[in-house]
């Protein structure tokens, strides 16, 4: 049950970190668009280290956290310069912290990015609605993709153990958390706050 907890406590303090965020980016006025994507892009690298500094710990040198709920879902709906310089942050600080989860913990920053931009391509060429469902459908099949990674790339064998430690509530909290974050995202992106582009 404490592991539970654990990710509900990683959940509110990412949807904290985001009303932070859009608080901020909406309250200041940029004198240009490059000084405006550098601003957020930045934004979303701290917030991906907050969330990485209160992680929930699997075992020695080895932890999950939102890091790749945050990340995904604003590579669907942000300017795809401002994730890659949250992306650079949010893996350098990963690669940072070391431990046996370095490796995966960066490979699962840039499977965030890659599953959120291919989403985007896809709702955007297809010409799809925004359902929730969809968000849904993309939210379970991230979290599978993300297991199956740290699966593989977790070292010594500990892939099989972390996985088997974190699949029940990773599948049962964080999609309906990247559900919840892509429904607000599409909200203010319909009104013209965020950068779909």
């Amino acid at each position: 049950m404490d592991i539970y907890l654990d990710f509900i406590f990683s959940s509110i303090l990412l949807f904290g970190l985001v009303a932070v965020y859009e608080f901020a980016i909406n309250s200041v006025t940029f004198p240009n668009k490059n000084i405006e994507i550098l601003s957020s892009g930045i934004a979303i690298g701290l917030m991906t280290v907050a969330i990485l500094s209160t992680p929930v710990h699997i075992d020695k040198g080895i932890f999950v956290d939102a890091r790749w709920v945050l990340l995904s879902c604003t590579a669907i709906f942000l300017n795809w310069r401002i994730i890659l310089i949250g992306g650079m942050i949010a893996a350098g600080f990963r690669y940072f912290q070391g431990g046996a989860g370095a490796v995966p913990g960066v490979m699962t920053v840039i499977t965030a990015m890659a599953v959120g931009f291919l989403w985007r391509y896809i709702l955007v060429s297809y010409h799809l609605d925004f359902k929730w469902y969809m968000h849904y459908i993309f939210a379970v099949v991230l979290e599978l993709i993300i297991i199956f990674v740290i699966y593989i790339f977790m070292p010594d064998g500990k892939g099989s153990y972390v996985a088997s430690v974190i699949w029940i509530p990773l599948m049962i909290v964080f999609p309906i958390v990247s559900t919840l974050l892509s429904l607000l995202l599409q909200h203010h992106w319909k009104r013209q706050i965020l950068a779909f582009e």
